[in-house]
Formats: structure tokens, C-alpha cells, sequence
């Protein structure tokens, strides 16, 4: 089974968050030793999070890794795919989103749809698509 990747959309918001948390902030601590504690600890935290945050399609699974862990989703039981924008926290770098909803609640273990981030929004739907058909777009 061939894996193809798709890197999550970074916002610019969060390069000024990552440079002011790591870099503006530990300029305004006193003992330089807590500042550069401070700054490398945040830089590593936000790297973590940064790139560990993509999405892969492998044969009928949709995979998120967040923080580099996997999280598996079956395509088969996709019941649609909303392109929205949207600020609510999940594994996505970006306020332009897809919202995902899946036919079964059990999947997500909630009604609320997963929200995602791909750099390449309208090739991941297609690719989706061209596995699970029956999925319901909603732009």
C-alpha cells in the first residue's frame, strides 16, 4: 500500500506566537539561566507541534499523526467533508479547515466532526474521494 503524506498549513499567526514565546518573552526574564531555559524549552515544545502535526492516506485509512502520534480513521465511513474555516483547537495548524464527519459516532467517539488542516485542501478531498465515493462535499 502506497502511503501518500500531506503536511499541515501553517498560519502566520503562529510563527509571531512561536518567536514571541520563544525569543520576545525570554528577553523580559532576569537570570539569564531561567530565560534560556525558558526559550529552549518553549522552541523544542513548539517544534514538537509544528512538525509533528500532518496527515497520510494509506489504502482505506485516513491517519492523523499529532505531537508524531497516529490516530486512524477509516475512509469507508466518511459521511462528509466541509470546507470551513473555523478557530476551534484540534490537529490542525491553520483556520481553513475541513471538518470531517463520519457515518458512525463510534469512529470519533463524538458527533462533533474532526477538524484538519491540509496544505493541499482540495487534492486531499479528491484523493478521499477517489477511495469512498459516497462522500457528501459541502463547500
Amino acid at each position: 500500500m502506497k502511503k501518500t503524506i500531506y503536511r499541515s498549513k501553517i498560519d502566520w499567526w503562529l510563527i509571531v506566537l512561536m518567536i514571541f514565546t520563544c525569543i520576545v518573552v525570554p528577553m523580559i526574564i532576569d537570570p539569564w539561566w531561567l530565560a534560556a531555559m525558558y526559550g529552549i524549552g518553549f522552541t523544542i515544545l513548539m517544534y514538537f507541534g509544528i512538525f509533528g502535526c500532518w496527515y497520510a492516506i494509506e489504502g482505506d485509512n485516513f491517519i492523523v499523526y499529532q505531537f508524531f502520534r497516529p490516530y486512524k480513521f477509516p475512509i469507508h465511513k466518511i459521511k462528509e467533508v466541509k470546507f470551513c474555516k473555523s478557530i476551534l483547537a484540534g490537529p490542525a495548524l491553520s483556520t481553513t479547515k475541513l471538518a470531517i464527519k463520519f457515518t458512525d459516532r463510534k469512529v470519533l467517539k463524538s458527533s462533533m466532526p474532526i477538524e484538519i488542516s491540509p496544505n493541499n485542501r482540495h487534492g486531499f478531498v479528491e484523493h478521499l474521494k477517489s477511495i469512498n465515493p459516497d462522500i457528501k462535499i459541502i463547500y
